[in-house]
């Protein structure tokens, strides 16, 4: 019989006893590999080292309750007490896990993006960049602000079907259509500021497989090649209102890693807002970053004195997470400001307006497997000190 087969009317102590005594006193498991023995005497798989660990533990225990038994104490209490010290050995092992684990999560967030930016940085070091001047904006006071969305550009993404065709040289078309449009309605409305809230997806990313086929280029060309688009849209308004403002919130489909595994905090969408500051840095009425970011998935700015919550939408689809967004941002909004969903929308639930933007991408295979149609389309909002007094969807084809 295998000297680890469980004997017939053996006790579970006994058991436990037995390949305990078997591996450390009196050698008859000598030759087994205390990983081997994990499962049968705790009933979980370990490596060697944390089962030798604990078994010269429990080695310990058993000794202890040899002794005590020559004293008459009950086998209940030698169980109860064998019971107390596993529970106190588990605890002080997990509580170095929860520790070890905290900290590996920090050291790989910091050199991620540490790695993210160097690779970045001599990538636009080595790049041959137009050159953007800053010449000042004379603009007159007026009572409102234009709200311009910068939403779901998916840049990287190439897509040729019966509905549409869309690659990083279509997306550039769109910019400049989209870019005439807004300098129109802002010279039809006098308006003063231009806030653009860029909210998720500005790259195609990496997340699915047939996303990374049609991926025109990798991850960290898109987001230098959408960030000079950027650069350029924000450099070019800034000759025509008196302050441009960049506010931005991470997409789902710029995370590093796969859904299940993807750390909430890490987001290729981010480095976008980074390389904006360096880029436009000698631009005195473009700010970039001056808002309230409360974490890595929502955003709060105020425009003439009404609070705005920004999010991408992937957390947030359903009315109630409206309500949800109020009760998080701690204080009353009068909207909330999201993408993801590919097309233009405004709303109101419970009193807190919804203003959804569309995308620059169009139908893609997903929409098509999906049946769900959309045109490129951006949102365009005319905003004084009541809030929303007008919209554009402007169409971007």
């Amino acid at each position: 019989m295998d000297k680890l087969t469980r004997l017939p009317n053996e006790s579970d102590l006994a058991y436990h006893k037995r390949l305990i005594y078997g591996k450390l006193v009196d050698g008859t498991l000598a030759d087994e590999d205390y990983s081997e023995l994990a499962s049968l005497l705790y009933g979980k798989e370990y490596s060697s080292d944390s089962t030798r660990k604990m078994i010269y533990g429990s080695l310990r225990t058993l000794q202890l309750m040899d002794e005590q038994a020559e004293k008459s104490i009950t086998s209940e209490e030698l169980l109860s007490e064998l019971d107390m010290k596993r529970m106190e050995f588990q605890k002080e092992r997990q509580k170095f896990y929860d520790q070890r684990n905290a900290l590996n999560k920090v050291l790989r967030e910091r050199a991620r993006q540490e790695e993210l930016n160097e690779i970045i940085t001599q990538a636009v070091s080595n790049g041959d960049l137009p050159q953007l001047e800053y010449s000042p904006a004379y603009v007159e006071d007026s009572d409102n602000d234009l709200l311009v969305s910068l939403n779901d550009i998916h840049y990287g993404a190439v897509v040729d079907n019966y509905w549409n065709h869309y690659n990083s040289d279509i997306c550039r078309e769109m910019m400049c259509h989209y870019l005439d449009r807004v300098i129109e309605i802002g010279k039809r409305h006098n308006s003063e500021r231009c806030i653009v809230w860029a909210n998720g997806d500005e790259i195609s990313g990496n997340i699915h497989h047939s996303i990374a086929v049609s991926n025109k280029e990798n991850v960290i060309e898109q987001v230098i090649g959408v960030s000079e688009l950027i650069s350029g849209f924000l450099a070019e308004l800034s000759k025509h209102f008196h302050s441009v403002h960049f506010v931005s919130v991470a997409g789902n489909h710029s995370r590093i890693d796969i859904k299940d595994r993807a750390l909430k905090d890490e987001r290729l969408d981010d480095l976008v807002e980074w390389y904006l500051k360096a880029r436009l840095q000698a631009f005195e009425n473009i700010a970039i970053g001056d808002y309230e970011k409360i974490d890595s998935t929502m955003y709060l700015i105020d425009i003439r004195g009404k609070a705005y919550c920004g999010v991408h939408g992937d957390y947030d689809g359903s009315a109630a997470k409206v309500q949800t967004l109020q009760t998080m941002a701690r204080r009353p909004l009068y909207a909330v400001l999201s993408g993801h969903l590919h097309h233009c929308k405004i709303d109101e639930v419970q009193g807190v307006k919804t203003v959804m933007a569309g995308s620059f991408l169009g139908m893609d295979d997903f929409c098509v497997s999906k049946r769900i149609y959309g045109e490129p389309e951006q949102m365009v909002c005319v905003c004084d000190d009541t809030g929303i007094v007008c919209s554009y969807c402007v169409k971007l084809k």
